[in-house]
């Protein structure tokens, strides 16, 4: 995608399954990257992957790695004063950080609750808010938040992840109001390791049916392309955009629904 030659992106959550793929398409499309991860043996898996295979007549490049743990504030802030430093023509953010949790209210730790929502949802406020002046006057800037399809309409027993991605959605809403390019993508279940997500409660664990998981590649082709068309919103799949007609329109059909899968 030519759309991508030489935009300096910053990438949340590279040591991911979704963050190894955005890494490796945006590299092959011609990006810079700035790669983030918790873990650092991952970022270096992440960059590895990306690079490797490479067939682009006009591939990118890394341009840093730098690990952050998104759950505490004081990292979050190095993080984007890391990022001023290495990249000051940074014109691309995708927030694809993000952990879940799965469970009845009543029995998940706070510390989890709080875990979870400081990652998915505070610290993409906290980056968005300190890195906005960069991207403020840049020509093709633009702020992209991985959400997901439980960001349009809940499932049982995933209240919290869910109540972080309906705040993220309301956040770029807001940005979007105030004139900011923004993207929000709603995938649907993906072969990440938020599927592995800790379980909290008695009981069996759940598990998504394999029939029902989408994989990271055509996940990501199909959001790229609705990043480089600078959409509003993006479902990226036929299983996403379902889901989606369905949460407007019988909202109340799918609890019932996932109980039964």
């Amino acid at each position: 995608m030519s759309t991508f030659l030489r935009r300096v992106v910053l990438l949340t959550g590279a040591g991911g399954g979704l963050g190894r793929e955005f890494a490796h398409q945006l590299l092959a499309a011609g990006a810079d990257l700035i790669l983030s991860s918790h873990h650092p043996h991952r970022l270096t898996a992440a960059a590895e992957f990306a690079a490797h295979h490479q067939t682009s007549p006009h591939p990118g490049r890394i341009r840093a790695l730098l690990p952050a743990d998104l759950s505490d504030p004081a990292s979050c802030d190095r993080l984007a004063q890391q990022v001023m430093h290495v990249a000051p023509d940074l014109d691309l953010i995708i927030h694809n950080a993000g952990v879940g949790l799965y469970g009845p209210l009543n029995v998940i730790p706070p510390a989890a609750i709080e875990r979870l929502l400081q990652i998915n949802l505070h610290a993409p406020i906290r980056l968005t808010a300190a890195l906005l002046p960069m991207l403020r006057h840049r020509p093709n800037g633009q702020i992209v938040f991985i959400s997901s399809i439980l960001g349009r309409a809940a499932l049982p027993n995933i209240s919290v992840y869910s109540a972080a991605k309906f705040g993220l959605r309301g956040f770029a809403s807001g940005l979007a109001a105030d004139g900011y390019c923004v993207s929000t993508v709603y995938p649907f279940f993906t072969q990440t390791d938020i599927l592995d997500a800790p379980q909290y409660g008695e009981g069996p664990p759940r598990r998504v049916p394999r029939w029902l998981v989408d994989q990271p590649r055509p996940v990501v082709r199909a959001s790229l392309a609705g990043i480089a068309a600078r959409r509003r919103h993006i479902f990226p799949g036929w299983k996403a955009k379902l889901f989606a007609v369905v949460a407007a329109v019988a909202p109340d059909l799918l609890p019932p629904f996932s109980r039964l899968v």
